[in-house]
């Protein structure tokens, strides 16, 4: 009996529990443990699915112990994976530990919890009996990383690994597959369940206190689904093809991984893995999922795996043969890995040996299967008879017609592929190689896949014209035999009874609702008529069939009846077929015709080609689509002439008779048997003729009575009479090896005839000593060919490949044959046609000439014209530059005319900002804001991009205000701006540009402080600079009452002092002052770290090593506050020396002091870039 209370006064407020195999048992020690740390009050209880009964104690228990018995158990475990049968047990366990009456919490094994959930569990089990959590908060971005929405829908949106339960959450647990049947809270904590799904979404951080946090708040679990401690690089294996959550990137998860692993390791977790028990049969063979989903389909179920018998009825099972000629383990195999189906895509069919070798031989020394499952070798068929016959193979009623037109033709019929013509009634039927195919197909079409096939019979031309395709067998006409079983017995009545054929599965071909139609319109309120509609396939096609019931409910002479029948007692059959299933509509409309049944039909196709003039055919329009209106007239005259029906319904017999009867199609069967056989013959290979070995050496030997030739002509005069002479010198030695030679060939010749003689009488027979002594032999041949074969088993699959495909290739290259031999006789009949398509082509190809000619004046033209416009545009463009630049000029004119200047000796300038006035000695920006327009065009997107509505922007080095201007329109009555100018002239430019181009209610939001930003108050030295504007430095000891001061201020507190920013939280803080903008920041260094404000500093290394400060720890002491250093150009974070070395030759860089968020280490550096901005270029 399952207890969680181990003492008898203690009642756990929760208890937690879990499913797991023994392999996690390192990762469940580690829940265990973390959870009774945080809930003292809690009990925790993990059921070990693969456990062995002996092996259950404290807090830890089987299957046994929540009511599941062996039988069950070894069923479940064969049924089903580890994943599988953790799922199964989920629910059993919860259900168990539920009915002791307390909450039940279900915790993942890979769960590691750093905090008390009892009150949040609790909390929630008072709204409803079940709590769930979702994976994510948020939803995830379609961006091509993992996880992402595709894995979320597929995995499920809800975390499996934390599901709570209390009273009332029974029928959820007795039906999980149907969650939403009782109520159930989702929580939405972010301190629960941080795993690979929110990382990204939910920053962990730790506390002052040194505890990890998320959102702020401590967090609580935990979930490592997927962590493998031997990759401790990923958060999670099951995605690391693209992670969406990077360790680099999560330094805190990072430490949080290691430490996982570290418990994991400490909890006895080892890289050597423990094996399922569940996984494998005794031998140590690995069943596949495919076999476990089999066994699940089974009725009734097969004895289990892990039964009693040690698995030996579960391997009969597993190892019976199929329907396909494999076996159910290696039909597994193969459904379970897509490489092995990439490998042998027909391993049941042309792939079927080198399958078979792959499991005698891979397969079985892997582990994947065991011996007794590998397939058996097919059958090789039966032997070829090379003589002329029929062999009709297949099943059905087709086969059948085929069989007895084959029957009746007088020639040796076989149900086997014995001969070599094989007629075929489905292209599923397997024939063996060196056979001559011929396909009987009802319908076909040039898209069926006809491999293999070398003939194809079709019942009509119109069928061979839809199915002939190049490259495709030669399609020829024989069509399917119809039985003559006797004119039917039929008297008319009082009622003339119509009748039409519904086959649902040829709806749209059949169109029985045209028929309906039809004798609507001719019938609309005669009550001496009636329809009789024969139904099949109502069943399989239920939307068909109400479509005809509630076409034909409204009428009570339509009558929907399932006895086929019926037709026979109609004094019409009605067919307003469409295309597509003519064959088999024409074969069911010559059954009926046949016992004389009049029939009603379309004029197209099969059909009409069948019945000629012996039917009524119905015209058509818009190709096979019959005509309604005229089927409806056709009706009304039958229907009031009931003999000439009678007399076409005998003409339609016999005529049906003489041309599709079995007698007649059995002649042509027989013609077109008799034509493959001789095509068939021709192609195969002839044997060769016997030669007599003796021919050769007697013909050799009549060479020896051969005489040299002496008269023969020569150059020489002398030399007929000079052979003579020789002749006679060697006459003695020429007639002695002409003797020799006599002699030797006479012994050769007996030597080969004896030889000859006895091998004649090796083949004509030899004694029954001898026979006997050679069957020995032949048997211990065969024997060691059987030893040897059994050897050879499992050799190199890639050899059984290679043979399997030159036999494929063999196939395919007689098809090769086949189709040139059928494409050079279309070519044949085809060539007229194509010299007229040439023709046609090449007065088509003259227009076409023409044309092009016309199309190239033509773009000549419009070229012409187009470059016309366009000078036009560019006098246009020229002359409306030089407008808007008079215009410019007298804007200007007309605001200094009409504006009230300062005191100070200024120029004035339109730009984006307005109309600014600057120093007329400005030698900088003055030439470039007038000619451009624009200032630091980069510098003022960024500063918008950044800008908070309501906080202060902060310009140091305002100079005549542009960038307080611009800022100032676009914060308006919400923020503030303070401007820091240490030069008094433009102070005043300032204040004059603000109130010139901005509302008075807008620039009230200014402030200017008139002083020189510093580290301290106090007094500075001042001087002007070449390019406008003053520069600052420290005041000498012994500086005299000559020297130009100005007030030196430190801003966090002169900001304090000012009334308009109270409450207000700085936003941008920009610094112009190359050299010096370290020295004015360090005096505001209390508000960079309390705001932390985006800070646009204009740095110059030069400047700063000329004042005396190390340009490097200048910008070291940046990230010391907390700023990444971004250059403005490059918008990528870089080191401080990698800052100074690009500025060799620069005079100044626009550096973007970013911050970096609370806790975040600093921005890794990009590679060194050249930083360069247009201004420094401009110089």
């Amino acid at each position: 009996m399952l207890s969680v209370t181990e003492v008898p006064e203690f009642q756990p407020a929760i208890c937690a529990c879990t499913v797991a195999t023994a392999a996690e048992l390192p990762a469940v020690k580690v829940l265990s443990s973390s959870f009774l740390a945080e809930h003292p009050e809690g009990r925790f209880v993990a059921l070990v699915v693969d456990a062995q009964p002996e092996h259950s104690g404290p807090g830890l228990i089987t299957p046994l112990d929540i009511g599941v018995d062996e039988v069950e158990l070894r069923v479940l475990a064969t049924a089903l994976d580890a994943a599988g049968l953790k799922a199964a047990m989920v629910p059993r366990l919860l259900e168990a530990l539920l009915s002791q009456g307390m909450p039940v919490l279900y915790l993942d094994p890979w769960v590691q919890v750093f905090g008390s959930l009892t009150k949040l569990v609790l909390e929630a089990l008072r709204t409803a009996p079940v709590v769930l959590l979702p994976r994510t908060l948020r939803p995830l971005p379609p961006d091509g990383l993992q996880p992402g929405p595709a894995e979320l829908h597929d995995l499920g949106a809800f975390d499996p690994g934390f599901i709570a339960v209390g009273a009332g959450a029974e029928p959820y647990l007795e039906s999980l597959d149907m969650p939403a049947i009782v109520p159930h809270h989702v929580v939405r904590d972010a301190r629960v369940g941080l795993s690979v799904w929110n990382v990204a979404d939910r920053p962990l951080h730790r506390t002052e206190s040194g505890t990890l946090a998320v959102v702020g708040q401590d967090l609580l679990t935990v979930h490592f689904r997927g962590f493998d401690p031997r990759r401790p690089w990923l958060l999670s294996a099951d995605f690391a093809e693209r992670p969406r959550v990077l360790l680099s990137e999560h330094p805190e998860v990072a430490e949080l991984c290691q430490a996982y692993r570290a418990e994991l390791v400490r909890n006895g977790w080892s890289a050597v893995p423990v094996p399922y028990r569940f996984d494998s049969l005794i031998n140590g063979t690995s069943i596949p999922s495919e076999l476990r989903a089999d066994y699940r389909a089974f009725v009734p179920p097969p004895p289990p795996a892990f039964g009693e018998d040690g698995g030996g009825g579960f391997l009969l099972w597993a190892c019976e043969r199929t329907e396909s000629g494999g076996t159910r383990w290696a039909d597994a195999v193969w459904r379970a890995d897509t490489s092995l189906q990439q490998q042998f895509p027909a391993p049941f069919g042309a792939d079927a040996e080198a399958w078979r070798e792959w499991c005698a031989g891979v397969g079985v020394a892997s582990g994947r299967l065991p011996a007794p499952a590998v397939p058996q070798p097919r059958s090789e068929g039966p032997a070829l008879l090379d003589q002329l016959g029929v062999s009709v193979v297949g099943s059905g009623p087709l086969a059948e017609r085929v069989l007895a037109a084959a029957r009746a033709s007088g020639l040796p019929v076989s149900t086997s592929a014995g001969y070599p013509v094989v007629v075929r009634t489905s292209s599923a039927d397997e024939v063996p190689d060196g056979r001559f195919v011929v396909e009987v197909a009802l319908d076909a079409t040039a898209a069926d896949d006809r491999t293999g096939v070398n003939e194809l019979w079709l019942s009509s031309e119109a069928s061979r014209a839809a199915a002939e395709r190049i490259g495709g067998p030669i399609g020829r006409v024989v069509p399917v035999p119809v039985q003559d079983l006797g004119v039917r017995d039929h008297s008319s009545g009082d009622v003339v009874v119509f009748a039409a054929i519904a086959d649902h599965s040829l709806d749209r071909s059949g169109n029985v609702l045209g028929a309906v139609s039809a004798f609507l319109s001719a019938f609309p309120d005669r009550t001496d008529v009636e329809l009789r509609i024969a139904v099949s396939g109502a069943f399989q096609h239920p939307e068909a069939a109400e479509r005809l019931r509630l076409a034909t409910g409204s009428d009570q002479r339509i009558s929907l009846v399932d006895d086929q029948d019926v037709l026979l007692s109609a004094d019409a059959v009605v067919s307003l077929h469409r295309g597509g299933a003519d064959d088999r509509i024409a074969l069911r409309l010559a059954e009926l015709a046949v016992r004389g049944v009049p029939i009603v039909a379309s004029d197209h196709g099969a059909v009409a080609e069948l019945f000629g003039k012996t039917a009524v055919l119905v015209p058509c329009h818009q190709g096979s689509e019959p005509d309604v209106q005229a089927a409806s007239r056709l009706l009304r005259s039958l229907a009031d002439d009931l003999p000439t029906a009678v007399a076409l319904g005998a003409a339609g017999r016999e005529h049906v008779l003489s041309v599709r009867s079995v007698a007649r199609v059995a002649e042509i069967l027989r013609e077109r048997v008799e034509h493959a056989y001789r095509g068939w013959r021709a192609r195969r290979p002839k044997p060769k003729d016997e030669v007599d070995p003796m021919l050769a050496l007697q013909s050799a030997k009549h060479a020896l009575l051969r005489q040299p030739t002496v008269d023969g002509p020569h150059r020489t005069p002398m030399a007929p009479a000079l052979r003579k002479v020789v002749l006679r010198a060697l006459d003695h030695y020429d007639n002695h090896m002409r003797q020799v030679l006599h002699t030797l060939i006479d012994g050769v010749e007996r030597t080969v005839s004896e030889l000859v003689n006895r091998q004649d009488a090796l083949k004509a027979g030899v004694g029954a000593g001898e026979l006997e002594l050679l069957r020995a032999e032949i048997e211990q041949v065969a024997a060691r060919q059987a030893h040897f074969a059994d050897q050879l088993v499992g050799v190199d699959d890639g050899v059984v490949r290679v043979r399997a495909d030159m036999a494929g290739q063999g196939r395919r290259q007689r098809d090769v044959e086949d189709a040139v031999v059928a494409e050079a006789a279309k070519r044949a009949k085809s060539d007229e046609v194509l010299a007229e398509r040439i023709d046609k082509l090449t007065v088509a190809l003259d227009r076409t000439l023409d044309r092009i000619d016309n199309l190239e004046s033509k773009v000549v033209e419009v070229f012409r014209e187009r470059d016309s416009r366009l000078d036009v545009a560019i006098r246009a463009a020229n002359h409306a530059q030089q407008t808007a630049d008079a215009l410019r000029r007298v804007v200007v004119r007309q605001h200094e005319a009409a504006g009230d200047a300062p005191g100070v000796r200024s120029s004035l300038v339109l730009c984006d900002a307005g109309m600014m006035r600057l120093p007329s000695d400005d030698a900088f920006m003055l030439p470039l804001l007038s000619s451009n327009g624009v200032w630091e065009p980069d510098l003022a997107e960024l500063l918008d991009s950044v800008l908070e509505p309501d906080g202060i922007f902060l310009d140091v080095g305002a100079y005549v205000g542009y960038h307080s201007i611009r800022v100032l329109s676009r914060l308006g009555l919400m923020g503030a701006v303070v401007a820091v100018e240490p030069d008094a002239s433009a102070a005043a430019l300032l204040r004059h540009n603000v109130s010139a181009n901005l509302p008075a209610a807008v620039a009230s939001r200014l402030t200017v402080v008139e002083g020189a930003a510093w580290e301290s108050a106090g007094e500075l030295a001042v001087s002007p600079t070449l390019t406008g504007g003053v520069s600052v430095s420290p005041l000498a000891a012994d500086a005299g009452d000559d020297v130009a001061r100005v007030r030196a201020v430190r801003l966090d507190k002169e900001l304090d002092d000012i009334a308009l920013v109270q409450g207000m939280k700085l936003s941008v803080v920009r610094v112009d002052t190359p050299g010096r903008g370290h020295r004015a920041l360090a005096g505001l260094v209390r508000l960079l770290r309390r705001d932390r404000p985006h800070v646009f500093l204009e740095f110059s290394a030069t400047a700063t090593s000329d004042f005396g400060d190390d340009p490097v720890t200048v910008l070291k002491e940046f990230g010391v506050w907390g700023y990444d250093l971004v250059p403005v150009a490059t918008r990528q974070a870089a080191a401080p020396d990698q800052i100074v070395k690009a500025m060799e030759g620069l005079r100044s860089v626009t550096l973007w002091l970013r911050p970096r968020p609370v806790g975040a280490k600093p921005a890794a550096p990009m590679p060194s870039v050249p930083i360069k901005q247009p201004a420094d270029q401009a110089i």
